[in-house]
């Protein structure tokens, strides 16, 4: 049977704001708590949608306008979190403001009406934003994991500044539109 691609629309950060994150990253591997992201090939962001199957061609004219018509979002990374499951996350939780909802619900409703649907979790009413600094840690890399976040030096404002389509694992970026009304695609 023939595994199907996975796809995921992503909010990129300031360059500020990424360098803090990666920095926790690399502090993670070097502790030798978890390199996932540091080594994924995947820039430090939060997921807007996620998905199996479709090919993702279809979305390039959608972000595109989306992030013509979007300026950057400012919030803050508030706070180290897990999720409660088995899967050992830890994550950076940001501010979760007006502009924010209202650009994840905008992002859903476009496309619902063009018969996309994402994973459960990432659906209006179930998103958790955030920022995933590890993954796959047992229960005590947990705790390891958040009390190393909980010193980093990553807590402060963040702007999210571009809207990107990625493919994974392994991760390769699709295209990349910034916010503001400037439309450069990055093509990859």
């Amino acid at each position: 049977m023939a595994l199907q691609m996975a796809f995921a629309v992503i909010l990129y950060f300031d360059r500020a704001t990424e360098a803090s994150v990666q920095a926790l990253w690399d502090a993670l591997a070097e502790r030798g708590v978890s390199s996932v992201m540091a080594t994924m090939g995947i820039r430090p962001h939060i997921s807007l949608m996620g998905w199996e199957g479709l090919a993702p061609e279809s979305l390039r004219h959608e972000l595109a306008d989306l992030a013509a018509h979007t300026a950057p979002l400012i919030t803050r990374l508030s706070a180290v979190c897990t999720f409660p499951t088995d899967q050992g996350v830890v994550y950076l939780a940001p501010v979760v403001t007006t502009e924010l909802v209202k650009l994840h619900e905008t992002f859903h409703a476009r496309l619902s009406s063009l018969g996309i649907s994402s994973f459960d979790y990432y659906r209006p009413a179930s998103w958790i934003p955030h920022c995933t600094v590890a993954l796959n840690l047992p229960p005590e890399g947990v705790l390891v994991a958040m009390d190393i976040c909980r010193k980093g030096r990553v807590f402060g404002p963040a702007r999210l500044i571009e809207i990107a389509l990625v493919e994974y694992l392994p991760v390769k970026e699709i295209c990349v539109f910034p916010f503001g009304g400037m439309i450069h695609a990055k093509p990859h």
